[in-house]
């Protein structure tokens, strides 16, 4: 098989590896005690969820109560290596999930259960906690959160390689799809000397 770096665009590799000194500088910048109250999820990203109560409820109750109890040692501990981030993100999901059926009845697809995971770290992500390493360890750790926008713009910059005609959520139907999505960000953010976090803050425009 050729390798997935014969399909990046020069193109936009040089657009990404420009854009990073001022991606960097969004990271960890918010001051914390006045945070805004969607956790990273806009109502327009949870209209779509049919569900018998308000989706934007559950989910910022959830995010509310979750980043309540977070700590400073809490976040260097779950961001101080790749193993540390994925064991949270694991737990996170699985928290969110539990919630979710308890209030709903049914569960959250998996796509839309790992966006909003995605999307609430990435949230944190824009804050102060007062540490440095915090801040590194969202940049380098984090994932990307994925839709529509996201996976279109991985797709021009992999040169339209990947297999999916029109990508969208729906293409992400498990574990093994989601990880392969963030492995290709992951290969291409490194060639730029960026990570999948920062390509999300690239990727994603609101209103796009």
């Amino acid at each position: 098989m050729r390798p997935i770096s014969e399909h990046f665009c020069r193109k936009h590799q040089r657009a990404f590896s420009a854009a990073l000194p001022g991606l960097r500088q969004v990271v960890g910048t918010k001051a914390f005690g006045l945070h805004d109250h969607q956790y990273g999820a806009a109502g327009n990203t949870l209209r779509a969820y049919r569900f018998p109560k308000p989706p934007s409820g559950v989910f910022r109750t959830w995010a509310a109560n979750l980043s309540g109890r977070l700590s400073t040692s809490d976040l260097e501990h779950h961001l101080a290596s790749r193993d540390a981030f994925l064991h949270w993100h694991a737990s996170l999901a699985r928290q969110l999930q539990h919630v979710w059926r308890r209030q709903q009845g049914r569960s959250l697809h998996f796509a839309h259960q790992f966006k909003l995971v995605d999307l609430f770290i990435k949230w944190l992500s824009e804050h102060d906690f007062g540490s440095t390493s915090i801040t590194e360890g969202f940049i380098m750790y984090g994932n990307c959160a994925l839709d529509r926008q996201v996976l279109a713009k991985l797709n021009e910059c992999l040169s339209g390689a990947l297999p999916m005609p029109t990508p969208s959520m729906g293409n992400i139907s498990n574990e093994h799809t989601y990880a392969f999505c963030q492995d290709l960000i992951t290969e291409f953010a490194v060639s730029c000397g960026g990570t999948p976090l920062l390509f999300d803050y690239y990727a994603w425009r609101r209103g796009g």
